[in-house]
């Protein structure tokens, strides 16, 4: 899938600060930033919101002063994206964190599938980096690796990535970092409502057409959202096809305490093409998937909190094809998970500057995989169940902010596990902050690592690793540039690989690993309508995983003058990795892509965009080249006003 630089300043990773409260409820619990830390200028742009985070202490905290590295991408990089899914965005704005793709859009499942997510040398394609949707963990939890075609950019206010461990809050899945998507729901304040459609048009076929709409009346607020999503593919058998539809409500139930509730469903269906010199015939995926949560949230102001429940889900039905020469399958691969979750977290502010956090998280998940005419069951309901119970505790003082925690997990299969945590951020001068942090992260195994095929292994052990990172943080002409450098360092134990044993091959916990990193981001408002935005990261792996880039580099400019809006970017990608072993294979490239945007009305954009402007012929999978040139049109209509109801507007005109 080719990369484009969307590069909105205010959407960007670096503001300026003041010190100010800011109070921000989020859609899975009540979050607060303390009164007297430092938070985001309240500038007439974008996505100011962004610079409080919550996915590193389940607190509003000011991302500068949070001693873990946390990138944030905001809802208008999302929006002028122009794709369905939100990860395209979060390669190209996040240091360290690749995907991989193989179409003009949809990532697919089983065989040949793209979608496959890197952080700092961790695969999400075994669990290792977790994706979360409001705070809830959202994977397929038969393989363990997240759903790509499951996370659309259209529902989500903006994206926090937790660059390293993250598993005191969310246990297994979050070794290398998380992912956290936070829904669209109406602001805080007064009765308003909004619409936003999105209808594009383009190469291969392809046409998407997305809405969403927030209204707030009272003490209640909705949030529904549609996207469809579909394409011929740039090559014979690649078609895809996507729908997905959610709705959020939430009610104030007094001053102190609210109820939201949220659903959605989501289909995907995609062909497999296979290998450009061994083509693929017949092969296909259906996906069908939905997630549910009820969670009561409360705000006394000295504590907050939140108790939820959740409950996610999907049914995966694949024909693997087969190739020219071959006779089609006589079965169907089957497969249906659960995930159901509890969560219940309460953050006590014991005096100035302090706030504790103590949260217990349950969590049961399972399920069935077979083919079908039934001939090989390769699970037969399995369960498992995974709790936790953790502390954080948050204390600034004076210009430091020191960040301790410790997670007690007990898994049905590993007993006990114990995941602490630490870090401290100093802001000696108030355009600069330098951070540390350490903490330890684990994946338990996942059922087919356990159960499934020749390789199962029933004895397996969870991974584990520890990581520490140093970050610098400077800010100059005013906050108008911004800059942040990160360096880390991990090392674990009990990876689990595929080895041969006696002349068999199966799963075992194969020793030590060391990954190692630098990371690079800044932003430069040169004129009020002029900003470029770039980053770079090495990643060092002592054991090499393919779909794994050693450098990524992107630049990117945005310019908006009268009603017209430019943006340009390229994206340099070297030592990718296609394959490891006896015979590796790397791949270097570089995209180059641009946006242009005219809005003749308040309510209307009429814009164009090309994606993979230098036509490089490219892969990040071996087999699988994406598309040479490829261009889009479209439209997008957004209202936004006061609410009302009809009996005051016929008093009104009484």
């Amino acid at each position: 899938m080719a990369l484009s630089f969307v590069v909105l300043l205010s959407a960007g990773p670096f503001q300026p600060l003041a010190a100010a409260p800011v109070h921000y409820r989020s859609s899975s619990g009540v979050a607060r930033v303390e009164r007297d830390s430092l938070v985001p200028v309240a500038r007439p742009q974008a996505d100011t919101l962004s610079e409080a985070v919550v996915t590193g202490t389940r607190l509003a905290v000011d991302r500068d002063l949070l001693p873990a590295p946390v990138s944030v991408v905001g809802r208008s990089v999302l929006e002028n994206r122009d794709a369905s899914s939100l990860l395209p965005a979060l390669m190209e704005q996040v240091p360290g964190l690749f995907v991989t793709s193989r179409g003009v859009t949809g990532y697919g499942v089983s065989g040949g599938a793209a979608g496959a997510i890197s952080l700092r040398g961790f695969d999400a394609s075994t669990g290792r980096v977790l994706v979360l949707i409001d705070g809830h963990p959202q994977y397929e939890t038969i393989y363990g690796h997240p759903v790509a075609d499951q996370y659309f950019s259209e529902n989500a206010l903006k994206v926090e990535v937790t660059r390293g461990p993250a598993s005191v809050l969310y246990g297994s899945g979050a070794m290398g970092g998380a992912i956290n998507i936070i829904t669209r729901r109406p602001p805080p304040g007064r009765d308003a409502y909004t619409l936003d459609v999105k209808l594009l048009g383009g190469s291969w076929g392809t046409a998407r057409a997305s809405a969403a709409s927030t209204v707030r009346k009272g003490a209640l607020s909705v949030s529904v959202d549609g996207v469809y999503d579909r394409t011929d593919g740039h090559r014979p058998n690649s078609a895809f096809r996507s729908r997905n539809g959610g709705l959020r409500l939430g009610y104030e139930l007094s001053k102190n305490w609210s109820l939201n509730a949220t659903g959605s469903l989501m289909n995907a269906y995609s062909q497999n093409p296979g290998d450009i010199d061994a083509p693929m015939i017949a092969g296909w995926s259906d996906v069908t998937r939905g997630v549910a949560g009820l969670s009561v949230d409360n705000d006394y102001g000295w504590t907050s909190g939140s108790i939820s429940l959740s409950y996610s889900g999907g049914k995966h039905v694949v024909d693997d094809g087969y190739k020219a020469g071959g006779t089609p399958r006589p079965y169907l691969f089957n497969g249906t998970d659960y995930l159901a979750a509890a969560d219940l977290w309460q953050s006590f502010r014991l005096f100035k500057g302090n706030h504790l956090t103590a949260g217990f998280s349950a969590q049961f998940y399972g399920g069935n995989a077979y083919r079908n005419p039934v001939t090989e069951i390769y699970a037969d309901h399995v369960n498992m169940h995974d709790l936790g119970l953790y502390v954080v505790d948050q204390y600034r003082f004076g210009r430091f902010m020191a960040n301790l925690g410790v997670r007690m997990d007990v898994h049905s299969r590993y007993g006990l596990i114990v995941l602490p945590q630490a870090g401290l951020s100093w802001q000696p001068f108030d355009a600069t902050t330098f951070k540390i942090s350490a903490g330890r992260g684990f994946r338990a195994p996942n059922m087919r690592e356990l159960y499934m095929y020749a390789v199962a292994n029933e004895d397996l052990l969870p991974e584990d690793a520890w990581s520490y990172d140093f970050t610098y943080v400077q800010k100059a002409l005013e906050g108008r540039l911004n800059a942040e450098l990160s360096v880390y360092y991990t090392k674990g134990g009990n990876i689990i690989e595929v080895t041969t044993v006696d002349g068999k091959r199966q799963n075992r916990n194969a020793g030590a690993f060391r990954n190692a990193g630098v990371e690079l981001a800044a932003s430069w408002q040169i004129l009020s309508g002029l900003s470029v935005n770039t980053n770079y990261s090495w990643t060092y792996m002592a054991k090499t995983l393919v779909g794994v880039p050693e450098h990524k580099f992107h630049l990117g400019a945005s310019y908006k003058v009268w009603q017209l809006h430019f943006q340009a970017g390229a994206t340099l990608v070297g030592n990718l990795w296609l394959a490891t072993g006896a015979a590796p294979v790397k791949e270097t490239y570089v995209d180059v892509n641009a946006r242009i945007a005219w809005r003749p009305l308040d309510w209307l954009e009429v814009f164009v965009r090309g994606d993979n402007l230098a036509h490089q012929r490219y892969r990040t999978m071996l087999g699988f080249p994406v598309p040479g040139i490829t261009g889009f049109g479209g439209l997008r209509f957004t209202l936004s006003g006061r609410s009302f109801s009809y009996r005051g507007r016929r008093a009104a005109a009484n």
